[in-house]
């Protein structure tokens, strides 16, 4: 597969008024660099509508990857997720709810992040709080293997199938045993005499006393 086009976009009012350097979106871009992704950015926007427009270019642009940083918690000018459900067509609860535990592992804070992820077109994106922590607990879970097995996906890709033979058993061992009416036990088929099987390779027989559906239907 080819490096995953990514782009880092930063919301924070005083990064893009000069206040301060932001430091998060570097650690984003070097981190994805590292795993082999194909970065741009970061993208530095303030609040509010300006993530919106920056997603929506994103998309139109081809990303496949958009990761935010910034902007998802609980002031009145954190409005990253708001922003970003307005642009994805559906969300990808997994992402946030792994983001979210992998901070919490490190502080209780992370449980205030309102980020999300989603889809919009055949761009994933995802929202990261704006600490260098939080830059670096989205990188232990946007793995290259996760991403480039959610670009797959939605391309048109198939689910993973190496572990559906070990999950189910074989047909031949489920077929090869049948239960013997009456007592509860079972037998390999080969073991129960033909004329105790019907057609479909169930009992037929029934001992005197039986209360089958034709006793019941008899006058």
């Amino acid at each position: 597969m080819a490096p995953i086009s990514t782009l880092v976009v930063v919301a924070s009012n005083r990064a893009a008024d000069g206040v301060y350097e932001d430091t998060s979106g570097p650690i984003l871009i070097q981190g994805f660099a590292a795993a082999g992704f194909d970065v741009a950015g970061p993208v530095v926007v303030h609040d509010g509508d300006e993530v919106e427009q920056a997603l929506r270019d994103a998309v139109d642009d081809g990303f496949s990857l958009v990761v935010t940083s910034g902007g998802t918690g609980l002031t009145p000018l954190d409005l990253t997720p708001d922003m970003t459900s307005r642009v994805v067509d559906y969300e990808v609860p997994g992402i946030a709810e792994a983001i979210r535990a992998a901070g919490r592992a490190k502080t209780p804070h992370a449980a205030l992040s309102r980020g999300i992820a989603g889809v919009a077109g055949k761009t994933l994106i995802v929202n990261l709080a704006g600490s260098t922590g939080a830059a670096k607990d989205g990188l232990a879970v946007l793995t290259a293997e996760l991403i480039e097995h959610a670009v797959s996906q939605l391309h048109g890709g198939d689910h993973a199938r190496s572990d559906d033979a070990e999950a189910a058993p074989e047909f031949s061992e489920v077929a090869s045993v049948a239960q013997v009416h009456g007592t509860g036990a079972t037998q390999p088929l080969g073991e129960i005499p033909s004329a105790a099987m019907g057609s479909g390779g169930t009992e037929t027989t029934h001992a005197p006393g039986d209360d089958t559906d034709a006793h019941r239907r008899q006058p």
